[in-house]
């Protein structure tokens, strides 16, 4: 059994949202703010050191870091990585927010199971490369990738020791809240039920 305390976390909330026309961290689901539903989650199992990289709004519950660089997920990663107490980080983006604590808890097992550089998550053949965990060594691959011109998050996996451990929960679980589409969708299975 994992001990959560030992690893960080880092809330992906950088984002322009020019998709969404409006900050999706502060969009609301069942009464929260999609920045602090996913903070409360990672509280929720045990997580204690988490950091929300990039936000930009007013109501946050965890310590900001600012993304100065701007090179999408992977500069959020390594801002955060750079911001962290412990030795790796579970990452998840702020525009996931029914994905279920299990599979949070799944893929940090999973990493200190098999000891990866990074574990990411996969259902039904979709890969979430968004939704795993980073070990903070790896910040010197990173800020070389940074410095190229293609920032791809699978370009820093390539370089390192990493597995995709499977989840079988639905891929409604996965909604990316990308368009006012998303949220409309998000909003519905709140009014269903929700999580």
């Amino acid at each position: 059994m994992v001990d959560y305390k030992k690893v960080s976390a880092i809330v992906l909330s950088g984002g322009k949202s020019s998709r969404m026309g409006t900050d999706k961290c502060d969009l609301i689901y069942n009464n929260e703010s999609l920045i602090n539903l996913q903070i409360d989650k990672l509280n929720d199992i045990g997580v204690e050191d988490i950091v929300a990289a990039g936000y930009r709004g007013k109501n946050c519950k965890t310590k900001i870091i600012r993304d100065d660089i701007m090179k999408g997920p992977l500069s959020g990663i390594y801002v955060g990585l750079n911001n962290i107490k412990n030795d790796r980080a579970l990452v998840i983006s702020v525009d996931v927010p029914l994905v279920k604590k299990e599979t949070i808890k799944k893929v940090i097992e999973y990493s200190f199971e098999k000891d990866l550089d990074i574990a990411m998550v996969t259902h039904h053949g979709n890969r979430e490369p968004l939704i795993g965990v980073y070990k903070k060594e790896l910040t010197p691959k990173i800020e070389a990738i940074l410095l190229s011109d293609s920032y791809s998050v699978m370009k820093l996996a390539d370089m390192c020791k990493y597995e995709f451990v499977d989840v079988e929960d639905n891929d409604e679980d996965f909604l990316n809240v990308n368009y006012k589409d998303d949220y409309d969708k998000l909003l519905k299975v709140k009014s269903e039920g929700g999580k």
